[in-house]
């Protein structure tokens, strides 16, 4: 998904419009005056800067007609009446394409959620920098109303914690067959924490502690797994309400935030 901001479309337009306006002024005085340096340097910012929008926006027509503006436009001598023909046609052209043009507007406050990641999930971005792109994808998958594929990212997102928690307690994350080794699915995992929580030391209250709060990751990681994981992954009647992805999403972070804390480099196991 192509995503960007308005404005700067925008603003190129009303920059192309403002250079129309003062090129059509001079050569309304003199037909034949030729575009002065400072004039050039100023009208090739701005049609550069149209120009990075119209082509991260695939406008095909203006594209074209950038070309042949440049190849006008380079040329010695160049005059302020051909400048706004040039422009006039670069206008036209922009003007065709935007006709068939669409854009989704993002609902402010889930965009806002958008632009707060780095902040909102720094601990759990600091300890699993991979889990960067699925969380922009869930949050967009929210942005535009799909619910369901949103909390399917929030779910692998899930999984990674999962692995690195498992790692984290020593647990195997692989089973080798008579063929191949295959990865363990979320529930082996968890699974396979029992007997490594169980041998967890519990002489001190420090080390009472740290068992607890591993116990309770691996209890919140097995309600996911059965609430949110296994519905996701399998065909379900309904998908979810705004509600409940953005409580998915809320609690999703606060966990992944958390888990980052537990698993860091620093933390004793």
């Amino acid at each position: 998904m192509m995503n960007f901001s308005l404005h700067g479309f925008v603003w190129g337009q009303k920059l192309l419009q403002q250079e129309i306006g003062e090129a059509m002024q001079k050569a309304i005085g003199d037909a034949h005056l030729i575009v002065i340096p400072e004039d050039r340097a100023r009208i090739e910012a701005n049609i550069r800067s149209l120009a990075d929008t119209c082509h991260k926006m695939l406008l095909p027509s203006a594209d074209n007609r950038l070309g042949r503006f440049w190849a006008d436009f380079n040329r010695q001598n160049v005059t302020y009446t051909t400048v706004v023909s040039l422009l006039n046609a670069l206008e036209e052209a922009v003007e065709d394409d935007i006709r068939t043009e669409y854009f989704y507007h993002y609902p402010r406050q889930k965009f806002l959620q958008m632009l707060r990641v780095p902040g909102d999930w720094a601990p759990a971005l600091k300890a699993f920098p991979l889990i960067q792109k699925d969380i922009e994808a869930g949050l967009d998958c929210f942005a535009v109303g799909y619910n369901l594929p949103c909390v399917f990212y929030l779910m692998r997102i899930m999984e990674i914690g999962v692995q690195r928690f498992g790692k984290k307690l020593g647990a195997s994350l692989t089973a080798r067959t008579a063929t191949k080794l295959n990865d363990l699915t979320w529930h082996q995992i968890l699974d396979a924490l029992n007997p490594k929580l169980r041998g967890l030391p519990q002489r001190t209250l420090a080390q009472k502690a740290r068992h607890e709060k591993y116990s309770a990751i691996q209890s919140y990681l097995y309600a996911v797994k059965d609430a949110w994981r296994n519905p996701t992954m399998h065909p379900r009647k309904m998908g979810y309400t705004e509600t409940e992805a953005q409580n998915i999403i809320n609690q999703c972070r606060s966990f992944m935030n958390e888990l980052g804390e537990v698993v860091s480099p620093g933390q004793s196991s």
